[in-house]
């Protein structure tokens, strides 16, 4: 059966992008580096140091450890823009095909209230993702001639629609408490409840070729969506008459129903689990206005079988499915090959006056896609690694607040083998190349009492 689809190129990702108040291209793999407008202008730093009401999203307890009267809310917005391509030819590289739908507008918003001296609770809403969307349309298609056909990303021999791309939308609402259990300790806890959309298109090939355990539910199938539900659990600590915080988060594996319109195209059926991650992180009062802290973070995306089963192998054009795998759909089915990633963030926040403060900060975090891997992430190309990050905040009164941040991403490019090149012929060496880079702007409000 290997040799049967051996000619294939590229092939399906999954996808992730965008959240609806926390939508996003992510970086880490596909999490954001941070949340909330501070955070991403330190970097994505938050475990430790708790700036507003999106602190249960990097660490529930933090939110024991605002500077709070009663209450605080904030809103704000993200324009993203993440060009992603790829190359696909040796004899093209590095010329590349470049990803449609690369404007994005992410809005936020989270809220705390203190209960009573010893309680806060409130609502974080996060996510994380990708997409991508390429014009494979051919005019050799259009020519009517069954005799005549051609091959472009996934549109192999005419099979398919002039489009090709994925979208996953990827939402986990957090209500939180977080509890004082002494003067300088907190812990916190959140039900993480997830939802997910995800849509295919474009990849009636792999469908029409048996690519999959049975026909049909592999691609063309409109909004999917999927819900499930995890916990988080943190600790705040603050030490040496508060001037160096230690935090720790763990967030459990988000438990998914199935994909079921898309039952033949990801591992077990059409499960897409959100990975479990975990982070610890600290927060330095260097001195009277400057406060320094750094986090790290792992995140288990191999654990998820749709994303860490592997694709393809390169290796042999006569042997498509590595040792162990099996087609699209089943429990071994074919996945993108992804491995842990590991986030280390840093981030300084100066208080200026009275008035306004001033952060910046530093994220890395290795890609998720081995080389060996590019043939599958065509469509998923979060190859990002480093960020730079800045931002300001203005509080004109008490009440209120802005804060505006600024990331880049610099571009990355992975090269390795895909076995084919886009007309069926066996290729040999790294003639596949993947790509991306990532500027985003965003600006948030808070109301305080």
């Amino acid at each position: 059966m290997a040799s049967r689809f051996s000619w294939l190129s590229p092939r399906t990702v999954f996808a992730v992008s965008l959240l609806l108040p926390g939508l996003a291209h992510a970086t880490n793999g596909y999490f954001l580096i941070g949340y909330g407008a501070k955070s991403r202008a330190m970097g994505g730093v938050g475990v430790a140091y708790a700036q507003d009401a999106l602190a249960a999203a990097a660490n529930p307890a933090g939110m024991a450890d605002l500077k709070l009267q009663t209450m605080r809310i904030d809103m704000g917005g993200e324009f993203f823009y993440p060009p992603r391509s790829i190359a696909h030819d040796s004899a093209l590289l590095p010329a590349d095909i470049k990803s449609g739908s690369n404007t994005y507008l992410i809005p936020s918003m989270g809220g705390v209230y203190k209960f009573n001296r010893k309680m806060v609770i409130g609502m974080a809403a996060v996510g994380a993702g990708m997409g991508t969307r390429y014009d494979q349309s051919q005019a050799v298609c259009e020519d009517g001639d069954p005799a005549t056909n051609g091959n472009k990303f996934f549109n192999f021999n005419c099979l398919a629609g002039p489009t090709a791309g994925v979208t996953l939308y990827q939402m986990q609402m957090l209500p939180s408490v977080a509890y004082k259990l002494s003067k300088n300790h907190y812990v916190g806890a959140s039900l993480a409840i997830g939802i997910q959309m995800f849509r295919a298109y474009g990849l009636q090939a792999f469908d029409t070729l048996g690519f999959a355990a049975t026909s049909g539910n592999l691609t063309n199938q409109g909004n999917d969506w999927a819900y499930g539900s995890g916990i988080r659990l943190g600790y705040l600590g603050n030490f040496f008459n508060r001037r160096l915080k230690f935090g720790l988060n763990y967030a459990s594996r988000v438990y998914m129903t199935r994909f079921t319109k898309y039952k033949n195209l990801f591992a077990e059926q059409g499960s897409f689990d959100i990975p479990e991650h975990f982070a610890a992180g600290i927060a330095v009062q260097a001195t009277r206005d400057l406060v320094i802290a750094a986090d790290i973070q792992r995140i288990r995306f191999s654990s998820i079988r749709s994303v860490g089963n592997p694709g393809p192998n390169p290796a042999d054009p006569n042997n498509f499915f590595p040792k162990g795998s099996d087609v699209l759909g089943t429990d071994n089915g074919l996945g993108f090959g992804w491995k842990d990633v590991t986030a280390y963030k840093v981030g300084v926040d100066y208080r200026v006056n009275s008035k306004w403060n001033v952060r910046a900060g530093y994220n890395y975090g290795k890609s998720p896609i081995r080389g060996d891997q590019v043939l599958f992430n065509m469509l998923a190309p979060a190859t990002v690694e480093q960020h730079a990050t800045l931002g300001i905040s203005y509080r004109p009164s008490k009440s209120i607040e802005w804060s505006m941040n600024y990331m880049h991403a610099f571009k990355n490019t992975i090269k390795g083998p895909t076995a084919f090149g886009p007309t069926g012929a066996p290729v040999v060496g790294s003639n596949g190349a993947i790509s991306m880079q990532i500027d985003s702007v965003g600006l948030s409000f808070a109301f305080l009492m």
